[in-house]
């Protein structure tokens, strides 16, 4: 059977606000509910996207979404011919692109892996979907309930060994960026100075950059970057970036780039299609291996 290569990535997701212990899985499903996939559409640019299905197996969230563009009717190109036509599909009809992702719990924290695709849903579009069926299917406490923290949705990718590694071998360190989304339950929950501002005010996310006196540089061993190393081992680093040197060779890198993946290989139908069945099953087995 013919396959595609694909690209997934890990993403730590985040959500604020939420009522104590209430699951991350069954929270999104709610927000889907048994909706028509129309009433699931939210505009982003050009494009439209839609969770079209989301299902829970052994404790671990399947979505699938699906992407288009209105009006969005190519040439088609005969291959054996070379041969140019119009497309025959009808002004209501547009190509879909579909993006897999699945969620988990792993260790104490809840994890999405999320196929790449650049012609789908993807990872800052995905988070502002997430946020946006919160604000449109979220059904708020009432007074008699009171009123808590609001649920704010939050992802971060995973930062892979090699960001650490080469953190690590630079001489010397001219600029440290580290962000923060807003923690669950809330800013209250971060002991300091930074979240008591940032509760006040009413931040989504927070972000910090140190540099050095000049021709100076930061401490290896103590301070923001010694706060990076930690929060990676204890897999709770979000977005950071780093400048430095080796030598008198300068380097710049963060977390997004240096994000933990890996490289799948999707079964496709006679379409070109990934099939969703072997695409989750293979990212089940990716999630198997995460600590």
């Amino acid at each position: 059977m013919a396959t595609r290569q694909k690209k997934v990535e890990v993403y730590r997701l985040t959500i604020s606000g939420l009522p104590e212990d209430t699951a991350y899985g069954p929270f999104l499903k709610s927000l889907r509910g048994r909706r028509p996939v129309r009433e699931m559409v939210m505009k982003y640019g050009e494009k439209s996207h839609a969770l079209n299905e989301a299902s829970i197996r052994n404790n671990r969230m399947k979505m699938r979404f699906l992407s288009y563009t209105k009006g969005h009717r190519p040439d088609v190109l005969d291959t054996n011919e070379f041969s140019l036509s119009e497309n025959p599909l009808s002004p209501t009809q547009t190509n879909v692109e579909w993006t897999h992702v699945l969620g988990g719990s792993i260790n104490d924290r809840y994890v999405l892996l999320m196929e790449r695709n650049h012609y789908g849903t993807g990872p800052g579009t995905l988070e502002y979907y997430l946020q946006w069926m919160v604000e449109n299917f979220y059904k708020m406490p009432t007074e008699e309930e009171g009123e808590g923290e609001p649920i704010t949705i939050g992802m971060e990718m995973e930062p892979g060994q090699e960001f650490l590694e080469r953190m690590d071998g630079l001489d010397r360190i001219t600029q440290a960026t580290v962000r923060i989304v807003r923690p669950n339950p809330g800013w209250h929950d971060l002991d300091s100075e930074l979240g008591e501002k940032a509760l006040q005010s009413d931040a989504q996310k927070v972000e910090l950059t140190m540099t050095p006196r000049r021709r100076g540089t930061l401490h290896k061993e103590t301070g923001i970057i010694a706060w990076i190393r930690e929060k990676f081992y204890h897999r709770e680093l979000g977005y950071a970036a780093i400048k430095g040197q080796n030598g008198s060779q300068y380097d710049i890198f963060n977390t997004v780039k240096l994000g933990k993946h890996a490289v799948l290989q999707f079964e496709t139908d006679d379409r070109g299609q990934i099939i969703p069945d072997d695409a989750f099953v293979k990212m089940a087995r990716m999630m198997d291996t995460l600590d």
